[in-house]
């Protein structure tokens, strides 16, 4: 099989590596975390408005590391929305034990989509920017 110029021009990103077939958004599960020292080096409070990851979220985003504090991830926002409502903050930390769909924010982050005594929010959507 021969490839036009136009053709090799157009798979050359994917050959290079430069295109993640792999979707960092989905739709899934809102809790609420208390944020400290991250994983991404980063001492936070509930009062700020900061996102945590699944763990498969963080460890397999495109360029990470074994030091998560380099990871990529850490330089990206989470943006959820909600019923209407939508938050955008950045990535401080992930959450070991939470499947692909589950997204966390801080308590000032959370309480925007419900309180906090409700503990989580189903059928939100996410995506990293």
């Amino acid at each position: 099989m021969q490839l036009s110029a136009k053709s090799s021009l157009l798979l050359l990103p994917l050959a290079l590596g430069l295109v993640n077939a792999q979707s960092y958004n989905g739709t899934g599960i809102l809790f609420y975390f208390n944020p400290g020292l991250g994983a991404c080096g980063h001492n936070n409070t509930a009062d700020q408005i900061v996102v945590s990851v699944s763990n498969s979220t963080f460890n397999n985003y495109p360029g990470h590391t074994t030091d998560p504090n380099n990871n990529p991830i850490c330089q990206h926002n989470v943006t959820i929305s909600y019923n209407g409502t939508t938050v955008t903050a950045p990535v401080v930390d992930y959450c070991i034990s939470c499947p692909d769909p589950y997204v966390g924010l801080s308590p000032a982050g959370f309480e925007e989509y419900a309180p906090i005594d409700q503990g989580v929010v189903y059928n939100v959507t996410w995506e990293v920017d």
